[in-house]
């Protein structure tokens, strides 16, 4: 399975071009929050390698959601500082990753002489949003069950997903999956129990294989 809206388009290539010329190329650890949304210098990156995610956080309430993940080619960020925000959000490192980064003042400043650039960054930002709002879309119309099965699927995607004879293979804790589905570990863990006894996954300590049909 292939991470959606990738390719190498022109548009693709002229946001790569945009970034090696005004942008500087940065290595992240794992866990490290490469951005964080209310920061009062705005970035904007462009994935090269690694995985990451985008979270939402309330801390007056001790909730964190992971709403998408972000693969090699996703341009992610903002423009503007969200720091009047109550409700936080940023981006962490899932694996070692590496990205070009630029701020807000950098990218304004290469407007002029590659419009045609610019326009292709604002337009990924945008799919990046849309790609946020329907996954926050899923809490309101999708029960649990639906939300769990939809998880899986985009971990799949994911360059850490192994492939498998039987489908794809993911190392992935009831915690990270409870995180990106908005309930506890243990109704992930009570669903994914369903979904064996369906034939749909087969579980094995930590690993999930998420059987072919299961995974389109």
């Amino acid at each position: 399975m292939t991470h959606p809206g990738h390719s190498d388009s022109l548009p693709g290539a002229r946001i790569q071009a945009y970034f090696e010329k005004s942008g500087t190329l940065r290595k992240y650890e794992r866990g490290t929050a490469m951005l964080r949304y209310e920061s009062p210098e705005p970035k904007i990156f462009l994935l090269q390698s690694g995985t990451a995610a985008l979270h939402v956080a309330d801390p007056s309430q001790s909730n964190d959601l992971n709403v998408i993940h972000l693969v090699p080619g996703d341009v992610f960020g903002t423009t503007e500082s969200e720091a009047n925000n109550r409700i936080q959000m940023y981006v962490l490192a899932k694996t070692e990753c590496v990205a070009y980064v630029m701020t807000a003042s950098e990218f304004l400043a290469g407007c002029s002489s590659d419009p045609a650039g610019m326009f292709a960054i604002c337009n990924e930002l945008t799919q990046t949003s849309l790609r946020a709002l329907r996954k926050v879309g899923q809490f309101a119309f999708f029960d649990v069950r639906g939300r769990v099965s939809s998880a899986l699927v985009e971990l799949c995607t994911l360059p850490e997903a192994k492939s498998h004879p039987k489908g794809f293979l993911l190392n992935t804790t009831r915690v990270e999956i409870a995180s990106m589905v908005g309930c506890t570990r243990e109704m992930v863990g009570k669903v994914l129990q369903n979904l064996q006894d369906e034939g749909l996954i087969s579980l094995k300590g930590r690993q999930t294989l998420v059987h072919a049909g299961a995974s389109q």
